[in-house]
């Protein structure tokens, strides 16, 4: 499929005049409920309860109390514009409150239509899907949700003839966004920018290369995005020939959110991919499980956006064994690429979980190719977290008989102990009844749930009396990791 030919410029937003990246970037997170017009018309609605909101977390997305007075989600896909081109967008609603959740979808488009309002109810412990584009003309658009209340959650799942992808909305908007992974020498790349405030964003974005090369096209600096407003940047126009690149979104006004959307060429099934920002980097990240197949590959993608260069240290945690770490140094400004799949005596067929430390903050992500021959989608990308928490939603991709995406499973749920002291774990299912697993997962070590165990599309809750790492791999897929979702922490 051809690339479609870039919009002229009285289709893009408007612009102002270049200004130079911002070094030393700090992440500015804002509290929703007071940037956003609908969660104060339905605060008003409802009886306000005593919680205040939530306190920001470390990778944007969490699940409010659900006592909460309100809480807002925002959820930007890319389906329908280049990369995401004959896709579509899909967004899981999941409560834990013991009471149905109402609330408020905000429809926006990127061509500048006018907003669409729509009410959706979230069944109390259940789930609840929605369209944000449903009835609309074709084309990217993105969606912020208002709830009288707290205790949900939003995925979005992007899916087409490429293949399909999940991640979390964030439930909050910040000043800057660093999305690792995705490339434009095989595919493309598609930025969207989402502006669900009240008052405009003005922003800046620099894309980190593995070459070394730290591009700032001046297309893509001071982008004005507009209150309510979704901008869709090809970054194929600009970002050319890179086989990994690290996108840095900074607003040097306003907040906003962003997500990347990457789609490799090839024949129906190559692969769709959502990169979910993150509001800051760490210097520690993880992934609950990776398990590297023969004949295929995962990659870690390690950028760092500091000038000083970083000494990142890999590391694998497995029950059945004890695996040498990996020691890398990333070049300040710049991107490098960690096979994990080619490392020597790191494990091929079985699962472990993934740390990452770094010597100066860094962002992570993961990108996996299933074998030859593999079923679709063949390959798929996603960003690591770095939040541990006692308790976490993991959510399922879809309802018993209503799958997102054709024959969409739960085909593992992986516990990780990063700590020093064993976790003592409970899965129970969201809706309530007797829990599927109780374990002991040793310090640096993981426990994976297979299928017999996670029967049926619902949701699950973990607990721990420990922190611990919690990550779902979806399925259908050429290989674990194409399709995954990160545990959603729960606060409160």
């Amino acid at each position: 499929m051809s690339d479609p030919t870039p919009p002229p410029p009285a289709a893009r937003r408007s612009r102002r005049p270049r200004l130079a990246p911002v070094p030393g970037r700090t992440a500015v997170l804002v509290g929703v409920a007071a940037v956003v017009g609908g969660v104060a018309l339905l605060a008003a609605a409802v009886p306000p309860p005593a919680p205040a909101t939530p306190p920001l977390v470390e990778d944007g997305v969490a699940v409010a109390p659900a006592g909460a007075a309100a809480s807002s989600l925002f959820c930007a896909t890319g389906a329908g514009a280049g990369a995401g081109a004959g896709a579509t967008g899909v967004v899981l609603l999941t409560s834990t409150a013991d009471t149905e959740v109402h609330g408020v979808m905000t429809t926006v488009r990127a061509d500048g239509g006018p907003p669409v309002r729509r009410n959706v109810v979230v069944p109390a412990r259940g789930q609840t899907s929605v369209i944000p584009a449903q009835g609309l003309p074709a084309g990217a658009t993105a969606a912020s949700f208002a709830f009288a209340g707290g205790g949900v959650t939003a995925t979005a799942v992007v899916g087409g003839a490429a293949g399909w992808s999940a991640a979390p909305c964030p439930s909050q908007v910040a000043s800057q966004w660093d999305i690792p992974g995705g490339g434009t020498t095989d595919g493309r790349l598609d930025l969207s920018l989402f502006n669900p405030t009240a008052a405009p964003a003005v922003v800046d974005v620099t894309f980190l290369t593995t070459g070394g090369a730290v591009l700032v096209p001046q297309a893509y600096q001071g982008i004005t995005v507009g209150p309510g407003q979704l901008v869709v940047e090809s970054l194929n126009d600009y970002v050319q020939q890179q086989a990994a690149v690290a996108t840095l979104v900074q607003a040097t006004s306003g907040a906003l959110v962003a997500t990347v959307l990457h789609r490799p060429n090839g024949p129906d099934g190559a692969g769709l991919s959502l990169l979910a920002g993150v509001p800051a980097p760490s210097t520690i990240w993880r992934f609950g499980e990776t398990t590297a197949v023969a004949g295929g590959a995962v990659d870690l993608v390690l950028a760092d956006p500091a000038t000083t260069s970083a000494t990142v240290t890999v590391s694998a945690g497995l029950p059945s064994a004890t695996v040498v770490p990996r020691t890398v140094t990333v070049a300040g400004r710049s991107v490098s690429l960690l096979r994990l799949s080619a490392i020597p005596g790191w494990p091929l067929g079985v699962p472990y979980a993934v740390t990452v430390r770094s010597s100066v903050p860094v962002v992570v992500g993961r990108s996996v190719a299933a074998p030859p021959g593999a079923p679709a989608p063949r390959a798929g990308a996603g960003t690591a977290g770095s939040t541990t928490a006692k308790t976490w939603l993991v959510v399922a991709p879809g309802r018993p008989g209503n799958p997102i995406v054709g024959g969409a499973t739960m085909a593992s749920l992986a516990v990780a102990d990063p700590g020093a002291s064993p976790a003592d774990v409970v899965v129970e299912p969201l809706a309530g009844g007797a829990p599927v697993a109780r374990l002991r997962v040793a310090p640096g070590s993981l426990a994976v749930l297979g299928p017999s165990q996670l029967t049926g599309l619902r949701p699950f809750v973990v607990s721990s009396d420990v922190p611990v790492v919690v990550e779902g791999d979806l399925g259908p897929t050429g290989a674990p990791g194409i399709a995954f979702t990160n545990g959603v922490p729960l606060i409160g």
